[in-house]
């Protein structure tokens, strides 16, 4: 029986996914002819569905839109994307996140003074699609500590380490300290977002004091997943689900184990009507007997990764 439900005191939208909707929202609102938003707004199913049953069109590729306005997501896009748009003669409305800015604006200041970039992301994700996309060739994207043997010393080149903004803090902590046993020359510009860190010590604090942790994203979101394998890591048990639907009644009532103490925290890019479902739903589950309590504030140490420039 499920007895008590913990809120993550850091969770759901942050800054960028709310500017950006909000840009979608009001570009959408006050557009004549068709609005298309390229790629995901922000990566999250609810919130993707919402644009589109307002009639907002998605395309994965500027050739595929003739007309009207374009769209940027949160994630950014390569400079050659915006040409190919302009030369299409589409009206361009960039609702990236600044902190993803923040980024290009590192790479065009340092590269420029002889930096080659080594960047911690996921190469798959329209972030650092973007990124790279910048300076494809003064770019070495890297996914894994593992990764780094391919490389050279490279003790020729002045190096520069930035990170995908929603990538792990501990991973790039470690990620960090690989490549500068391999490049002692490098020099970091932590680019992780905020917000993320905020999420996942949250997550880290909760984990000890609860049974399951349940993290409301969609599969598509890279930080929605990791908040999920933090609490997989940490509590034993993590579970991503997309919404109160994909909730298991089974593994609150299983002879196996005892589930009492419910964690619940979500992505960056998930709305809240979303997450007050979830817990709506657990207190049914419950019978309504269980407290819903919010996570206390707990001061943290600070990062431990240098800021350079």
């Amino acid at each position: 029986m499920i007895k008590r439900i913990t809120i993550a005191r850091s969770y759901g939208f942050c800054m960028g996914v709310k500017r950006a909707i909000g840009v979608a929202e009001e570009t959408a609102r006050n557009t004549d002819g068709p609005v298309t938003i390229l790629n995901e707004i922000v990566h999250n199913d609810a919130v993707v569905e919402d644009f589109r049953s307002k009639g907002v069109g998605q395309k994965f590729a500027v050739k595929d839109v003739d007309e009207g306005t374009l769209i940027i997501s949160a994630h950014g896009v390569a400079p050659s994307v915006l040409e190919e748009a302009a030369a299409k003669g589409l009206r361009v409305i960039d609702a990236t996140c600044p902190l993803v800015s923040r980024i290009y604006d590192i790479i065009k200041d340092v590269i420029p003074q002889g930096y080659h970039i080594v960047h911690f992301g996921d190469r798959n994700h329209d972030e650092t699609k973007g990124v790279e996309g910048h300076a494809a060739d003064k770019i070495t994207v890297i996914s894994s500590v593992e990764e780094l043997d391919q490389y050279p010393a490279w003790e020729e080149r002045k190096l520069g380490l930035t990170v995908q903004t929603t990538m792990g803090l501990e991973d790039f902590v470690l990620f960090q300290k690989a490549a500068r046993e391999k490049w002692p020359h490098i020099e970091t510009f932590d680019t992780i977002c905020n917000a993320t860190n905020k999420r996942q010590t949250a997550i880290t604090d909760m984990a000890p004091d609860v049974d399951i942790i349940l993290v409301v994203g969609s599969k598509t979101s890279a930080n929605s997943n990791r908040l999920a394998h933090i609490s997989r890591l940490l509590c034993g048990r993590g579970e991503l689900i997309g919404s109160a639907a994909d909730i298991n009644e089974a593994w609150f009532t299983g002879e196996e184990e005892t589930l009492e103490r419910i964690g619940v925290s979500a992505g960056a890019s998930t709305p809240d009507f979303l997450v007050d479902a979830v817990i709506e739903r657990l207190r049914e589950l419950s019978g309504g007997s269980a407290d819903v309590v919010e996570q206390e504030k707990k001061k943290r140490k600070p990062r431990s990764a240098k800021k350079v420039g």
